[in-house]
């Protein structure tokens, strides 16, 4: 009999390194921040005085949060999109592994055909069932550890990709919630004139740089997730092997059994 056809293992590597690629550019979309907002609040006291400053502060604050929000949005639907890729990628990844167990479920059903036809006593007819059953486990077994392992890699991506997104969401928060601040009390202290402008400028323009330096240190940490997905990749690989090599070994043995029962016309099996 043919040897069992091995594409959907390779079907399965393929599909692995595509789902990996898009997972580790998931956690990484680009958010710009502001680093000017807090010079632009000081034109118009270069040029203007003073009271200009204070005067024009309130609509440079909403103008910076306006465009927080804005590139938060930009990040949202960013991640929506990759979330459409993955899917898209892990449908055709599966679409392709049922095509291939189709194919591979036909040209078995012909090859037993062909060794029935081939069975001229009851004990070769005997060990012909015998063998299409131990084939069929064996293809049935790696299946559903291809499945397994197939379903707990992407579950581990989902799930590291969701706490990534979490953090980074409540980063976001927390970064304009620090930028809201910083504007807060400048105007208080604009309307108090509990300071001179010029300290309260340098003031904001610290507190401005600061909660953006602590965001993008923070966004660093984004990289973790690429680590996680290759580890996932790795464990979800090992098992392939290993699903491989059991079924392997059972094909063999199954073989094996079969050219026995044959004895002299085994060559033929």
């Amino acid at each position: 009999m043919k040897r069992i056809s091995n594409r959907e293992f390779r079907i399965a590597s393929a599909g692995m390194a595509l789902s990996v690629m898009t997972a580790l550019a998931m956690p990484l979309v680009s958010f710009a921040i502001p680093a000017r907002a807090a010079a632009a609040s000081g034109n118009g006291m270069a040029t203007n005085g003073s009271s200009q400053f204070c005067a024009g502060l309130t609509a440079k604050a909403s103008a910076t949060t306006n465009k927080i929000t804005a590139l938060s949005t930009k990040v949202t639907q960013a991640w929506a999109a990759q979330d459409q890729k993955l899917a898209a990628d892990q449908q055709n990844v599966d679409q392709k592994v049922t095509t291939d167990r189709s194919q591979a479920d036909a040209t078995r059903a012909t090859d037993f055909s062909k060794l029935s036809a081939k069975a001229t006593t009851t004990a070769e007819q005997q060990a012909v069932q015998t063998y299409e059953t131990a084939v069929q486990t064996a293809v049935n077994t790696r299946r559903a550890a291809f499945d397994a392992a197939r379903q707990t890699f992407r579950d581990g991506v989902k799930s590291a990709i969701a706490a990534r997104r979490s953090t980074v969401t409540s980063q976001i928060t927390s970064f304009n919630a620090a930028v809201a601040s910083a504007f807060s009390t400048a105007e208080a202290a604009c309307t108090s004139g509990s300071a001179s402008s010029s300290s309260v400028h340098q003031t904001l323009v610290t507190s401005l740089k600061s909660a953006r330096e602590t965001f993008q240190g923070d966004r660093k940490d984004d990289a973790t997730v690429g680590s996680q997905v290759q580890q996932l990749a790795a464990t979800r690989d090992a098992a392939f092997k290993q699903a491989d090599a059991t079924f392997q070994a059972a094909m063999t043995a199954a073989r094996n059994a079969l050219k026995a029962a044959f004895g002299s016309s085994s060559s033929n099996v």
